[in-house]
């Protein structure tokens, strides 16, 4: 009896104004800009899902500014207008950033930005978690050892119940695999391709075979590893313009997209320097392209200098980032 009253008077005490949840913070401001609109010559062999996976854009966008009809068949040397403006997401200036709306992981080494990379993450009923992590190990050519929960669903599905599935082209975890200490969640090759670029898994990372093959010897064991869920990020660039990029909510979480952004400016000032008829269109999209949203620039302060941290020294060009890139 005494335990049932105490519970029911912790469970009142939760449920007090004292007790309600807070909100979540406001997403720092970042400061670095990249990419730019180019346009690419279609290779032999390849498909508009691939060509915006290595540049770190939406198909979707691409079939849309370029008025690619049903069934987005491109062919080989068709030119395609591409716009790879990005903000960049600097929590850590060594380590991995993931950026689960995005879909996308970001790599910092010593303070330097290397590149970004395509991913597919968790499906929203196994959910990729975010926090701070670590690469816990590294394999090459991996064993998967299926756990008693993915056995429970092929039981479920009707399919062929297996605990162990040795290296080869029936490996859903490729030739690569880097462990993180977050609960049962690695980076690793896939050996289906296709499905990167979606949320589509059981809450691991998948890279695209070839990318993630010129990753693995980069990567050291105790690499920091950073994953988030801001599917609004907003930058204020040396220049003083104000960009905005928007992103889809693939987890269905109960965000407020204007409000975040009102939060936002309001937090760092920049209400009466942002074109606000600029930002219903961008937040309808959510095309993931860095847009600028500038009314008029503004001068810099200390404050939009950091995104939590210290932020990454200078910065390279990269592959998805191309030779004629716009740096802000």
């Amino acid at each position: 009896m005494l335990r049932l009253l105490w519970l029911t008077f912790t469970l009142l005490a939760l449920a007090a104004p004292g007790y309600a949840a807070k909100p979540p913070p406001t997403p720092p401001l970042y400061v670095q800009v990249l990419g730019g609109e180019e346009e690419c010559v279609v290779p032999p062999k390849t498909t508009l899902n691939r060509l915006a996976l290595e540049r770190g854009v939406k198909w979707t966008m691409l079939a849309r500014e370029n008025n690619i009809p049903k069934p987005y068949k491109i062919k080989a040397g068709m030119v395609l207008k591409i716009n790879t403006n990005h903000i960049v997401p600097m929590e850590l200036s060594h380590g991995f950033v993931i950026n689960l709306p995005e879909l996308l992981l970001y790599y910092f080494k010593d303070g330097v930005y290397q590149r970004r990379y395509a991913l597919a993450v968790g499906k929203p009923s196994w959910q990729t978690p975010t926090g701070n992590y670590h690469i816990r190990n590294k394999t090459k050519n991996p064993t998967w050892t299926v756990p008693e929960s993915i056995q429970e669903e092929m039981f479920n599905a009707g399919q062929e119940v297996v605990e162990k599935v040795p290296p080869g082209p029936k490996n859903p975890l490729g030739k690569f695999w880097m462990g993180t200490t977050a609960p049962g969640v690695g980076i690793h090759a896939t050996n289906r391709p296709w499905s990167v670029g979606y949320f589509v898994s059981h809450g691991c990372i998948r890279m695209l075979p070839d990318e993630i093959e010129q990753l693995f010897p980069q990567v050291e064991v105790g690499l920091p590893v950073k994953i988030i869920y801001r599917p609004v990020k907003m930058a204020v660039t040396p220049q003083g313009r104000i960009y905005l990029e928007v992103h889809p909510n693939i987890y269905s979480k109960k965000l407020d997209y204007l409000q975040i952004v009102k939060e936002m400016a309001q937090k760092y000032q920049l209400k009466d320097h942002i074109d606000w008829e600029k930002i219903p269109p961008l937040l309808k999209t959510k095309d993931g392209v860095a847009r600028d949203v500038t009314l008029k620039p503004i001068p810099p302060k200390p404050e939009t200098q950091t995104a939590g941290t210290e932020a990454p020294r200078e910065m390279g060009l990269f592959p998805l980032q191309g030779q004629e890139a716009k740096i802000e």
